[in-house]
C-alpha cells in the first residue's frame, strides 16, 4: 500500500472504508454458528505466540522477546477480542483484529491511538489475574511500576503486562524507549530466578491457563445471552 499510494492519509482512508465495508457486510449476514465459529477463529492469535516463542529458543533464550509476545497474544490475540464480541457484535471483534494487525505493522498513528484505547479494558482485566498469580507465588502485595502505572495504563496496556509477568517469574525485565532524542531503558522485576527455558515455559503455562478460564467464561456469558 506505501509503495502505491503517495500520501499516507489515503492509506487511512482505504483502511477505514474496509473496516467499515467489513463491519457493515458481518451485520447484514447477522449471527448464527458459522459465523461465531468464523469469527472465533479469525480473531483468536494465541497459538501463534507459541510457536513464535518457540522459534526464539533456537540458540540464546530471549525472554525479553518471549515475554511480550505471550502478553500480545493473551491480550490482542484472545481477551480483547472476545470481550468486543461479547460486549457489542462480532463485527467489533474483527475490526480490533485488524486495528491490531494495522497497529503490528507500524507506520499508522490514527490505528495505533485506536489500538491503545481499545486495549486498555482488556488490559485491566488481564492485570487483576496477574495480580492474583503475583500474590500467590510471590507472598507480596506491592508491584513497583516505577511510578510509571497510572501513565502506562493510558498510553501502554501492553506494557504493565509485561511488568507484572517478570515480577510473577521473579526475573528481571528491561524496556527501551525514547524520549527528547534520547535513549532509555528502564528496569523492571527482580533478579531472584535466572532467564532460561524454565522460565518461558512456566510463564506460557499460565497464558494458556488464563486463556482456558477466559474462554470458559466468554462460552458461558453468550449462553446466558442467547
Amino acid at each position: 500500500m506505501k509503495k502505491i499510494f503517495k500520501y499516507k492519509i489515503i492509506i487511512n482512508i482505504f483502511y477505514f472504508v474496509l473496516i467499515y465495508f467489513i463491519y457493515y457486510v458481518i451485520k447484514l449476514i447477522g449471527k448464527s454458528e458459522i459465523i461465531n465459529f468464523i469469527t472465533a477463529f479469525v480473531v483468536i492469535d494465541i497459538s501463534n505466540s507459541e510457536k513464535r516463542n518457540l522459534e526464539l529458543n533456537t540458540s540464546r533464550i530471549r525472554f525479553y522477546d518471549s515475554i511480550t509476545i505471550a502478553c500480545k497474544g493473551i491480550l490482542s490475540g484472545f481477551v480483547a477480542p472476545l470481550l468486543y464480541i461479547v460486549c457489542f457484535s462480532n463485527a467489533l471483534g474483527i475490526i480490533y483484529f485488524i486495528i491490531y494487525n494495522l497497529n503490528e505493522i507500524g507506520g499508522y498513528d490514527i490505528f495505533e491511538i485506536l489500538y491503545t484505547v481499545l486495549s486498555i479494558i482488556p488490559s485491566l482485566i488481564i492485570q487483576v489475574f496477574f495480580y492474583f498469580i503475583y500474590i500467590s507465588r510471590n507472598k507480596r502485595l506491592q508491584i513497583d511500576f516505577k511510578g510509571d502505572y497510572i501513565t502506562n495504563i493510558l498510553t501502554k496496556p501492553l506494557l504493565n503486562l509485561e511488568i507484572m509477568a517478570a515480577y510473577i517469574e521473579s526475573v528481571n525485565f528491561y524496556y527501551h524507549f525514547e524520549k527528547d532524542s534520547m535513549n532509555y531503558v528502564k528496569s523492571y522485576g527482580s533478579y531472584n530466578n535466572k532467564i532460561d527455558e524454565y522460565c518461558i515455559k512456566d510463564y506460557l503455562s499460565i497464558i494458556y491457563g488464563l486463556s482456558f478460564l477466559f474462554f470458559a467464561l466468554f462460552m458461558i456469558i453468550v449462553y446466558f445471552l442467547k
